[in-house]
């Protein structure tokens, strides 16, 4: 069963698993994935996340994420988004750090992965104006948001948090569908798959094979050797 963590904040590649899509948050962990990725099972984005947002020097951090894009394979901006939580810094600097990833990603052609607290709305409608596709991660709801996300291009990630939201999780269309551990550790991407099968009463090879053709065609990663899986039901 193949099973591709679509948001993982690795420090180590795990010895076993079949694939990784590693976050970008700042400079440090950009110098992380800069090792991790050399191995091949791993492949990463490159961006600002909105709780490490340089009150100085922001325009220089944001340059260094386009720049990175020249420097080595990037398979996505983010992540980056807006979060009126109380992790998430002042509004101003969010915005302008958001924006511009956003534009970033649209003029590279690559998807984003955001980060959304208590923002969607003002969220999908700057993905949209600025015309990029890609992935809300940690997706719990609202349940009403699925179709708008849905309808302006982008896919929904469920991690280990968001299994307490099963209204949300079987409301995800299947060719929209990812699933992820974000900072809970990579062993626990079989107990996310599992569960999710649970709530949207399919095997877990369903929804392992659907949101691992997901995240190959989101993120442009190569087919594995099994063949297509885009026909399973999860």
């Amino acid at each position: 069963m193949e099973l591709i963590d679509a948001h993982a904040h690795l420090t180590s590649v795990p010895v076993e698993g079949a694939g990784w899509v590693i976050p970008g948050v700042n400079a440090a962990s950009e110098a992380r994935a800069a090792e991790l990725i050399r191995d091949p099972r791993c492949v990463a984005a490159v961006g600002l996340h909105p709780w490490y947002l340089p009150a100085d020097g922001l325009d220089v951090a944001l340059d260094a994420v386009d720049a990175t894009c020249d420097r080595r394979r990037v398979v996505a901006i983010g992540e980056t988004g807006l979060d009126k939580g109380r992790r998430g810094g002042p509004m101003d600097l969010q915005r302008r750090a958001f924006h511009r990833q956003l534009e970033i990603a649209a003029r590279r052609d690559l998807p984003v992965i955001l980060h959304v607290v208590r923002t969607h709305g003002a969220c999908v409608a700057a993905a949209r104006d600025a015309g990029v596709r890609g992935m809300v991660h940690d997706f719990g709801g609202p349940e009403e948001m699925v179709k708008p996300w849905v309808d302006a291009g982008f896919f929904l990630s469920v991690s280990p948090r968001g299994l307490g939201r099963p209204g949300a999780v079987r409301a995800i269309p299947g060719e929209r569908l990812l699933i992820e551990t974000d900072d809970e550790g990579p062993e626990r991407l079989v107990e996310v798959c599992a569960e999710v099968a649970r709530i949207r009463g399919v095997r877990p090879a369903d929804v392992a094979a659907v949101t691992a053709a997901n995240a190959r065609r989101l993120f442009g990663l190569p087919d594995s050797e099994s063949g297509k899986a885009g026909t399973s039901r999860g």
